[in-house]
């Protein structure tokens, strides 16, 4: 069997009636449609049909794949600096973000609901208008059953009170909502979690009877934290892999709902922590997530969740575990040598977490960039303007930040510094470089804005100041600004010239400049 080495596209080989071979360089990721025969990708294998009147989906990664072989070894990303295999998203150039759409009653009893599945949608424009065409993942949170947290480690019914009247059941809605976000450069995935179990669940006497929760020294269950007024267990990962049940979960999940086409899921709370009672270290219990991970991806699936999981105590050094396996960390954490020595394309972040820093890397976000936590900005409400806000202030400076080359790291008694590739700098204080031309502080930012196309960029003023354009990136002559605000990008420019090589930005102007 053949193995395409690209990331996101992949060729098909069909074997005609004839003898004769067809072949089909480039096929999207997901769905790929030929002479009105409609194949499945998984994985990034070769699928090869023998009769065109007759064409099988072919799911390599799942036909001949023994789980009972998936290493849980941690992956060495060191050597290569790439991931263990091509993630299935490039986080770097996708905005993530997270959905809240219902969580239970103190009861349990019903729903209280944020968002339906058609409100939802309505977000999803709304926020695509605000990010200026970039791919986007929007994950849902509390889809399931009662919302956010209820009846895990169960994901098979989806929540009723987010149903549009329009439909039969609440699933029917889920697929809607899941197909409609592509019209909007958006991937509809889920929010789920793994670790947690409930007694209201209706897998709670299976996972018991089959030993799936973590046991104390004393044999007793594992108590975890007590979330929406119900108290958790710990179910072990080890025990969930070795009796192959996570496994056949997973599979019954991408069969109820089109994960494989949206290519990526979030694991909430993926926490490994050792399963003395069952007499599992905390390494093995790392290796057996390793697996689940690896397991995911063999089906085609990117991981993302919520930490990096460095699970070392505070007086340890610490330790890698998921990266080069898992793309993105929601509440991202990295040091200073952490940032320098790790490329973003093996692991990035949607927003900074100050969980799990060590000092001085508490403002790493002033010289790398960082994203915001758009899920709290929507719950609260009335909420355009403040993710305009910060989507201005975060996002174009950190996918800028994200494309170039990480080179070092220079600390002094009042500074630190990091230097990238193509002469850009950027200072603890927020200040930002590019051949020696100031083009971002905490008042304005100059950079690319590669979604729109080459030479078009994004400017944002708090203030009056004008920047070299020609000194940091070559340009001269003239250029079309383009208004940008919460509607989008203006239809029509307004052309202009830079004076002396000089682009001046007035107060509260936020542009597209296109050269």
């Amino acid at each position: 069997m053949l193995k395409n080495s690209g990331a996101f596209s992949y060729p098909i080989i069909f074997r005609l009636e004839t003898g004769q071979y067809a072949v089909h360089e480039r096929v999207e990721r997901d769905y790929f449609t030929f002479s009105s025969f409609f194949l499945k990708c998984i994985d990034t294998y070769v699928c090869i049909c023998y009769n065109l009147s007759k064409i099988n989906q072919i799911k390599q990664g799942e036909k001949d794949m023994d789980w009972k072989n998936i290493s849980g070894e941690k992956y060495d990303w060191t050597k290569t600096r790439k991931p263990e295999r091509p993630y299935m998203h490039d986080y770097t150039k996708t905005l993530v973000y997270k959905l809240f759409l219902a969580i239970p009653n103190e009861a349990h009893t019903e729903s209280i609901v944020y968002e339906t599945f058609e409100s939802a949608l309505e977000v999803i424009k709304k926020v695509d208008l605000m990010s200026l065409g970039m791919p986007k993942i929007v994950y849902l949170v509390g889809w399931q059953y009662l919302g956010h947290d209820s009846k895990y480690p169960a994901w098979d019914s989806v929540n009723e009170s987010l149903k549009r009247e329009c439909d039969k059941t609440a699933k029917d809605s889920l697929l809607w909502l899941m197909e409609e976000g592509f019209k909007y450069n958006t991937t509809v995935s889920l929010h789920i979690n793994i670790q947690d179990a409930y007694k209201d669940s209706p897998l709670w006497d299976e996972y018991v009877k089959e030993d799936l929760i973590t046991l104390n020294a004393d044999k007793s269950l594992c108590e975890g934290d007590v979330w929406n007024n119900q108290l958790c267990y710990i179910v072990s990962y080890k025990q969930i892999w070795d009796k192959g049940v996570i496994q056949k979960r997973i599979e019954e999940l991408c069969d109820f709902l089109p994960i494989q086409k949206a290519g990526t899921i979030h694991i909430d709370a993926m926490h490994a922590r050792a399963d003395v009672g069952h007499g599992w270290s905390l390494e093995d219990i790392q290796a057996a997530r390793n697996k689940i991970v690896r397991f995911w991806r063999d089906k085609g699936i990117d991981v993302t969740s919520e930490f990096c999981y460095y699970e070392t105590p505070d007086w340890q050094a610490r330790k890698d575990q998921l990266t080069g396996l898992m793309p993105l960390a929601y509440h991202f954490s990295q040091n200073l040598d952490e940032y320098i020595k790790k490329p973003a394309s093996l692991m990035c972040g949607a927003n900074i977490s100050r969980r799990f820093r060590e000092g001085i890397s508490d403002e790493m976000d002033k010289l790398f960039g960082a994203s915001f936590n758009i899920e709290g900005i929507i719950m609260k409400g009335d909420w355009e303007d403040t993710f305009f806000d910060s989507f201005c202030k975060c996002e174009p400076r950190y996918r800028y930040l994200m494309s170039l080359d990480r080179k070092s790291a220079n600390i002094t008694p009042d500074d630190i510094t990091a230097e990238f590739s193509d002469g850009v700098k950027t200072h603890i204080d927020g200040r930002m470089y590019k051949n020696g031309e100031l083009i971002g502080d905490d008042s304005f930012v100059v950079v690319p804005s590669k979604y729109q196309a080459e030479n078009v960029y994004f400017a944002r003023a708090d203030k009056d100041v004008s920047v070299d354009m020609k000194k940091a990136f070559g340009e001269d002559g003239e250029y079309s600004a383009f208004r940008f605000d919460k509607n989008g990008v203006s239809r029509n420019g307004v052309k202009n010239k830079l004076e002396d090589g000089k682009l001046l930005l007035k107060k509260g102007e936020v542009l597209i400049i296109k050269f």
